[in-house]
């Protein structure tokens, strides 16, 4: 579909010293944005400049930062210029070092030729340890007297697997570990979405990187972005794939209410249990006034309700809502015949509504059945 660079490549030694920090693809288009971030390491956010490659088409392809290699609060590091780039999608990618730089550990010690493919990694793992730690961990300083001490992540008192850090560079690593996993990634996502045209985020809606979905929802909202073919794609997609229902009423609740209630009833009709549960729940929190016979004919659905939870959910939602008309009834009496567990619920339902004489001999009679398991 859309032609990526995500290239979680494992740089050679050599590429990360020479590159250089002014090697661009000529086919790109490179525009800069700047905008505000908070790095964990900072008392105060940061200005930076993110720079976006676009190709002949707009579509963002590649974004790149340069920042500081380690934040050095007692001026006695050394630090350097490194380039981080990441996709159209915030996913790091890789870094660079300009021509002839080095990076430094603890005590003046450089960077050993395996420690760099090994900052790829450590940059690389979105699960790192770095995600929790506070700078003061890094900067708390062990006695180097003492044989205890932390070997691993050098002169700090945080205790680190070796496969986490780069043994001496606790400190460096934490750096661009954040600055090419924190809220750079947010702002990413949302300078793509920005970017690219109706028809570019219709393309994203599809694409098998659900991360695309939620990235052209947040745009197609800010744009006010209703259209049917749109619609159509996000139904088909969340009828598919259950893991898109919390993005998808976030964006279907802020639509307009003739598009809102016309699309969950489809998605709560053709929907299996967990798109049926999204709707009820999306209904009782939703500000839109719902009609009555809105839920009367949501009610005609209920013969297809297939576990508890639905039946009590929905049975829930008509209390709520106040929406218990005659025809709601009629519509509800039949669960009486089904699996236990529902009918019971429902007939706990039922007993405190006005009811016809014929439904009251029904309900009795399911009472005189059952009264030993009610």
């Amino acid at each position: 579909m859309i032609s990526i660079l995500k290239t979680y490549c494992w740089l050679i030694i050599p590429l990360f010293l020479i590159s250089g920090l002014n090697n661009h693809t000529a086919s790109f288009k490179t525009i800069q944005h700047k905008v505000v971030v908070n790095h964990p390491g900072e008392k105060m956010p940061s200005t930076v400049f993110l720079n976006q490659e676009i190709d002949k088409n707009g579509l963002p392809v590649e974004y790149f930062m340069d920042v500081q290699s380690v934040i050095c609060l007692e001026q006695v590091c050394k630090v350097i210029p490194v380039r981080i780039y990441w996709n159209n999608l915030g996913e790091y990618l890789r870094y660079e070092l300009e021509k002839g730089a080095t990076l430094e550990k603890y005590e003046d010690d450089f960077f050993d030729t395996e420690d760099y493919p090994k900052l790829q990694t450590i940059l690389a793992n979105t699960n790192s340890p770095f995600k929790d730690v506070y700078i003061d961990e890094i900067l708390t300083v062990v006695d180097e007297h003492d044989e205890e001490s932390d070997a691993v992540s050098g002169a700090t008192a945080l205790e680190l697997d070796e496969k986490d850090t780069v043994p001496g560079a606790a400190l460096t690593c934490y750096t661009l570990w954040h600055w090419a996993n924190g809220e750079i990634v947010q702002k990413i996502k949302e300078i793509t979405g920005r970017s690219v045209s109706n028809l570019q985020l219709q393309d994203f809606l599809v694409d098998k990187n659900k991360a695309y979905y939620h990235v052209a929802l947040k745009d197609l909202e800010r744009r006010n972005n209703y259209d049917k073919i749109v619609i159509n794609t996000i139904v088909k997609r969340t009828l598919e794939d259950e893991t898109l229902l919390k993005a998808t009423f976030s964006y279907l609740e802020n639509s307009p209410s003739t598009i809102y209630f016309s699309t969950v009833k489809e998605i709560f009709i053709k929907g299996k249990t967990k798109q049926k549960l999204a709707v009820i729940r999306s209904l009782k929190s939703i500000k839109h006034n719902i009609d009555i016979t809105y839920l009367e004919s949501l009610s005609n659905e209920v013969s297809n309700l297939s576990s508890y939870q639905e039946i009590s959910f929905f049975l829930d939602l008509l209390e709520r809502k106040k929406a218990i008309s005659t025809k709601v009834i009629e519509n509800i009496f039949p669960v009486l015949k089904s699996e236990f567990i529902r009918a019971r619920r429902v007939y706990w339902f039922l007993k405190n509504q006005k009811l016809s004489p014929s439904q009251k001999k029904i309900l009795n009679d399911f009472y005189k059945e059952n009264k030993n398991k009610l």
